[in-house]
């Protein structure tokens, strides 16, 4: 059953679905604005991450910048040109002095910032490396290598290598590609405590975290001791490419919320992430109430649900299931209400009219009864002389032939056939019985025209032999078929029934090569009309409503009428499917005048 026929047939159904279109809106207005005020609240938060993380980003781009100026600018100092190039020239004085002056200008830039851990010159005409801060050293096969690095990958040339972060220039600046080794370099080490504990600003809590990736998705540096969750947001969540955005994901059934900016310039990426539970920890008494309502709105949906279906569903279906009894026929019952309302008043007409009915009925199913049984005794009685006084001038024929074995067969075919059609006990029989009559019957008539008719009976099938169907319904259409079809054949008169099961009961055929039917009878059985002095219409017609009033009004006789013969059809509908026909009393059986 589809859902528009249901609505169709319950008014609890509309009734609750027209109570559901009105509270379903409503509720989902409080639905959109709880998910409004989140998405608003949540966006407002994003928005804060992202400015903070761009201002972030933009200082640290701004303090690269600075160091690279100043870097650049001791590169091309004469204090360090004097030490790479003129030192065979100078005295220990001379020499010591630019030294101490060269280590001055780096120690004022490492004061400069405060991201810088040191700064470092090396120079290997005079096989020493200045610090910012500490010793003058001996320049170590190691320095050398260092004064190499070098990554033009981005504007800034940040350097990321054996767990150090470094800004590096050398003199002369395209000696890398055209000699082995430049002149001198100064090397600024930035201090990875220092960048990590900057981070920290961004961690609301200890499940929150930040860390900067680079280019390829490498961790540089992180706010916080490493872990899995970093991990997992750094493999998923970390951006491939330059940008900026934000989105959410799920790790050991806890969500987070992560935003990424991209720093063009320095080639690196800053990633936050925070859990949603602390993000939206203020919403609580929000969402308290929000599901506080939604179990509210589903009270009311139910108490409206019991309340119909107490008030107005269970009267009406006490109601429906009477009325569905009284269509099977049971009337001996009554419904009761114990209110005065409008159902105790329908109840009260309901009972009457059932009593009215019983009472009515019952006065004509016994009027239906007596004219039925009067209809097979009249059937009964009509016994044709012509088939008595045939028998008769057989069994004299028989007597004198001296056929003693076969008479003895005629006479009890005879007794048998006559003790059926006057029997008075019952006015329903078993379908075999039938058949065993009817089959007597064509026994009896093939003896009178052996040499002009010949039968065809086929065998009932089993599953149809216990079948209740009325008496004399059989016999009296194969008696029909010998007197007005094939009596008057010369010769190749052929009489066949035929038992032909369907998907819906029995169809047994009795069809005859004889005369056709006239027209007039045709139209006579096709009216249910009963014509004074047409026996064979009025026999015809008391089979069809006998059959139809036992059987249900889908059994009954279809005739098909043409030159090649008459076939009568007796349609027997199983039990299980007389009781779903709902066709009326009028509609007679089919006329075929082919």
């Amino acid at each position: 059953m589809n859902v528009f026929g249901f609505w169709r047939r319950s008014i609890f159904i509309r009734l609750v679905l027209t109570f559901l279109i009105i509270m379903v809106p409503l509720f989902g207005i409080g639905i959109s604005m709880y998910n409004w005020g989140v998405t608003a609240i949540k966006r407002e938060m994003l928005n804060t991450k992202a400015s903070q993380m761009s201002y972030y980003l933009d200082k640290l781009e701004k303090e690269i910048q600075g160091l690279k100026l100043v870097q650049s600018d001791t590169l091309y100092n004469d204090d360090i040109n004097m030490l790479a190039n003129n030192v065979p020239f100078m005295d220990n004085y001379e020499r010591g002095y630019y030294l101490n002056k060269l280590q001055q200008r780096l120690s004022a830039i490492k004061n400069g910032s405060n991201y810088i851990e040191n700064v470092i010159a090396i120079i290997p005409s005079i096989g020493r490396t200045i610090p910012a801060e500490g010793s003058i050293e001996e320049l170590q096969a190691g320095d050398l290598q260092r004064m190499a690095y070098f990554d033009g990958t981005t504007p800034a040339q940040l350097i990321y290598t054996h767990e150090q972060l470094l800004l590096n220039a050398y003199f002369p600046p395209n000696s890398s590609k055209q000699s082995p080794q430049p002149l001198y370099a100064v090397m600024i080490k930035l201090s990875l405590p220092r960048l990590k504990a900057s981070l920290e600003q961004f961690n609301a809590n200890e499940n929150s975290g930040s860390f900067l990736l680079d280019a390829r998705k490498q961790l540089l540096i992180s706010g916080i001791p490493a872990s899995a969750t970093q991990e997992r947001i750094r493999s998923l969540a970390g951006p491939v490419s330059g940008g900026k955005g934000s989105g959410s994901l799920r790790i050991n059934g806890e969500r987070f919320l992560y935003i990424y900016d991209t720093s063009p310039y320095l080639g690196l990426t800053l990633v936050n992430y925070v859990p949603e539970s602390s993000l939206f920890a203020g919403l609580g008494k929000y969402k308290l109430l929000f599901w506080l309502l939604s179990i509210a709105v589903f009270l009311i949906i139910i108490l409206f649900s019991l309340t119909i279906l107490r008030f107005i569903r269970m009267p009406l279906y006490t109601l429906i299931r009477g009325f569905k009894r009284l269509e099977n026929g049971d009337m001996d019952f009554a419904i009761g209400h114990r209110m005065q309302d409008e159902f105790g008043f329908l109840y009260d007409r309901f009972n009457s009219m059932v009593g009215r009915l019983r009472s009515l009925i019952d006065q004509n199913y016994k009027q239906t009864i007596m004219v039925q049984r009067a209809e097979l005794k009249q059937l009964q009685a009509q016994i044709n002389p012509h088939f008595l006084y045939n028998s008769f001038f057989i069994l004299y024929t028989m007597t004198k032939r001296g056929e003693y074995e076969q008479l003895m067969k005629f006479q009890l075919q005879l007794g048998e056939y006559f003790q059926f059609v006057t029997r008075n006990a019952s006015d329903e029989v078993t379908l075999e019985q039938e058949v065993g009559h009817a089959r007597t019957y064509c026994d009896i008539q093939s003896r009178r025209f052996f040499n002009r008719i010949r039968v065809e009976f086929d065998e009932l099938p089993p599953d149809y032999e216990g079948v209740i169907v009325p008496r004399l319904i059989l016999q009296p259409i194969i008696e029909n078929a010998f007197e007005h079809g094939l009596e008057h054949l010369e010769e190749n008169g052929l009489l066949s029934v035929r038992f032909l099961p369907e998907p819906d009961g029995l169809r047994i055929e009795v069809a005859n090569n004889g005369a056709p039917m006239p027209e007039e009878l045709l139209c006579r059985l096709a009216s249910d009309s009963e014509a004074d002095g047409q026996a064979e219409a009025t026999g015809l017609i008391n089979i069809h409503r006998r059959i139809r009033l036992l059987l249900g009004t889908g059994s009954g006789l279809r005739i098909a009428s043409g030159s090649s013969g008459v076939t009568v059809a007796i349609w027997l509908e199983t039990p299980a499917e007389t009781i779903e026909s709902s066709k009326g009393d009028d509609d007679v059986y089919a006329v075929d005048r082919r």
